[in-house]
Order: C-alpha cells, then sequence, then structure tokens
C-alpha cells in the first residue's frame, strides 16, 4: 500500500479509510485489460471520500493512469502519472453522490483508455505512454468502497 491507509474487507467490499492518499496496489501486471468494479463512496458516519482505479502503473504509483471519481468535484477524470507529476487527459462532469453505489467498468485496449459508469461511457481517451502495469485501488480524503473487482486480460 502507498502510503499508509486503513484497507478492510466489510459488507461493501474491500474498503478504505484515510485523511491522505492511499492505494492498494495489485502484484500481477496487465497490458490489455477490462476491470469491473463496484464503488462507494462515504460511510455510515456521513464522511465523504474520492476515488481512484489505477491501471497501468509502477509498484510506486508515480507513474501510470488513474479512473478518477470525486463525488466533491463532481467529475470523473482519466488521469496519467509520470514521475509523480500529474497530468488530466479527460474530464468529465458527473453527479457522484456519497452513500449510492455506481457501477465502474474500465477497458484499456492499446492506446485506447475507456471508463464506463453504469453503462454510460463516460471517457474514451488515446494515449500511448504506458501500455502495461499493475493496477490499484484508491482512496483519497475519507472512505471509498470497492466490491467484487473483476479484472480481465484482453
Amino acid at each position: 500500500m502507498v502510503p499508509a491507509g486503513h484497507w478492510t474487507t466489510t459488507g461493501a467490499g474491500r474498503t478504505a479509510t484515510f485523511d491522505r492518499d492511499s492505494t492498494a496496489v495489485s502484484s500481477t501486471v496487465y497490458g490489455d485489460l477490462e476491470l469491473t468494479t463496484p464503488v462507494r463512496f462515504g460511510g455510515p458516519d456521513r464522511t465523504s471520500g474520492t476515488g481512484s482505479v489505477l491501471l497501468r502503473a509502477t509498484p510506486d504509483t508515480a507513474d501510470g493512469y488513474a479512473v478518477n471519481l470525486d463525488p466533491n468535484l463532481r467529475t470523473a477524470r482519466l488521469l496519467r502519472r509520470d514521475g509523480g507529476r500529474t497530468t488530466v487527459l479527460a474530464e468529465v462532469p458527473l453527479l457522484l453522490r456519497t452513500g449510492v453505489t455506481l457501477r465502474l467498468r474500465i477497458r484499456a485496449r492499446g492506446e485506447r483508455i475507456e471508463a464506463f459508469i453504469d453503462g454510460r461511457p463516460v471517457i474514451d481517451v488515446t494515449d500511448t505512454r504506458y501500455a502495461g502495469g499493475r493496477i490499484g485501488l484508491n482512496v483519497f480524503g475519507g472512505r471509498t468502497a470497492y466490491q467484487d473487482t473483476f479484472v480481465t486480460a484482453l
């Protein structure tokens, strides 16, 4: 995990709570992939939180892509990290609510990265920087839960 944070398995799924930034990173390396996961922000105590799913990332998460979902900014974004520096590749206004589960699907095939929320396409970007790496689940500034996360190599 990068850095600390409190990750547990709850009825809501793989859940993290942290006031800053924490990511659980896989040990498996993927190139082309499809990932699906229900995501829920916040907790029963009215906490908020944002989350990202990393793909094609380095083990330290300094490089790679992240599909970022932020109920506070009301956006879905595709971010690229290069040596820890973040570039926004796409940003879409989207009503995301704390306490409501949404279904996220990400497909990365070749240079194309797509993200769908509840079956609706929200991001479709072509970028050539990273072809493979690890996946990760991220929480920032609160609580985020990922349930039944499935990754399929394409």
